[in-house]
């Protein structure tokens, strides 16, 4: 009805890391890129480390901050719980929230391993609060355009393609040990990471995958610990994938967290008709290319699609951007608010659990199938300058 207030949602945030703080930046903004639509009311911070995390809460309004989600839980006007923490702690969190009726919002990945996150995908499924997961790249108006064109017969039938997410934060090997090095806690590396978003962009396009080949490295074996003994990694440094979809195209999917100097976000499906080709860092797009000279054509169909039209509402407008990266996540999260309280405007595009648990699964077995390919322990392990081997 004109005239009446947005609706406004009470939200804890589990964690407060940078990811967390990313969450927490989209939703304070969005009342002012997005106004008139729902209001964000962060109520709550769970994270342990309550004397370093309480001074900053409450300099940003949040007055309560509380060490577990338990204690979130116990406000009963409470509606949304926001899980941003530590990989290791996301299943139990969320499915604390799922178990208390209260929707949901999870970063990936759900699980350390596919049989948790496959365990959580079952739960949500029982509940009837909203959920949604933080593959965000969905949200990405490259990617909904390149599903409507690819819908559209703009490239033709899909034959091959290749795309990768390349960083260098983990390329100098004096960075200590952490727990996103650590398969207990992190469930896995960079295709875990990075590569995981790939693969549910990929999905939304082209369907159901399975993986054809694979290859993947650690090849920094061992960082200085806290006691300044080398600790082991478990997880992959950079691994490669082919993956087969059920209509037939092969893609190629690559993640690094050791390309320093070379950040990039290749997206390239070529097709029978023409192509899609760009670099996605930085909120790049996607070109269109035909042998038959009709881009415009196909340009103007896919600006009707209902995935398109929604994400351009969904992020804040070009005058208002928060950046690439918290523009996705701002896009994301506001899906999920105006699914609470209203009617979902997009049905299909947000990701689910269960999509975050197949996506995951074949992060997974991309990895496998790699290591199994190069030998189970890396090679070329050796001590930093100065250190011992431990493990």
């Amino acid at each position: 009805m004109r005239g009446m207030p947005p609706p406004t949602v009470p939200i804890a945030i589990v964690g407060f890391g940078s990811i967390a703080r990313s969450h927490l930046s989209a939703l304070r903004s969005l009342p002012v890129v997005r106004p008139g639509s729902v209001v964000p009311e962060v109520r709550a911070i769970v994270s342990e480390r309550l004397d370093a995390v309480r001074p900053e809460a409450q300099a940003l309004g949040v007055s309560r901050v509380v060490e577990t989600v338990q204690e979130a839980l116990t406000d009963p006007e409470l509606q949304l719980v926001d899980v941003a923490s530590r990989n290791d702690r996301h299943a139990d969190q969320a499915r604390a929230a799922l178990d208390a009726d209260r929707a949901v919002y999870v970063e990936k990945p759900i699980g350390r391993t596919s049989h948790e996150a496959e365990s959580l995908a079952g739960r949500a499924l029982e509940v009837q609060r909203p959920t949604q997961v933080g593959l965000v790249m969905r949200y990405d108006p490259a990617i909904v355009e390149a599903r409507a064109l690819i819908a559209e017969g703009a490239i033709g039938e899909v034959r091959h393609g290749r795309t990768g997410s390349f960083h260098g934060s983990y390329l100098d090997p004096r960075r200590p040990i952490s727990w996103r090095l650590q398969a207990e806690h992190a469930g896995g590396g960079a295709m875990l990471d990075l590569g995981v978003h790939l693969i549910d962009a990929l999905r939304f396009i082209l369907g159901e995958a399975r993986v054809v080949s694979a290859s993947a490295r650690t090849v920094v074996a061992f960082r200085p610990g806290t006691d300044g003994v080398g600790e082991p990694v478990d997880v992959d440094d950079w691994a490669w994938g082919e993956l087969q979809f059920d209509a037939g195209a092969h893609v190629t999917v690559e993640a690094s967290r050791i390309f320093l100097g070379a950040e990039a976000l290749p997206f390239e499906l070529y097709g029978s008709a023409g192509s899609l080709v760009g670099d996605l860092h930085d909120g790049g797009a996607l070109a269109l290319r035909r042998f038959d000279g009709r881009e415009a054509a196909y340009l103007e169909a896919a600006g009707r699609d209902p995935f398109v039209m929604a994400v351009q509402e969904l992020r804040p407008p070009a005058r208002l951007s928060l950046g690439p990266f918290v523009d996705q996540h701002a896009a994301g999260l506001h899906h999920l608010l105006v699914r609470m309280t209203a009617d979902d405007p997009a049905p299909g595009l947000a990701p689910t659990f269960a999509d975050a648990a197949a996506a995951e699964s074949i992060a997974h077995a991309l990895v496998t199938m790699g290591r199994q390919e190069q030998g189970v322990v890396p090679t070329g392990a050796q001590a930093l300058p100065g250190q011992s081997l431990r493990g």
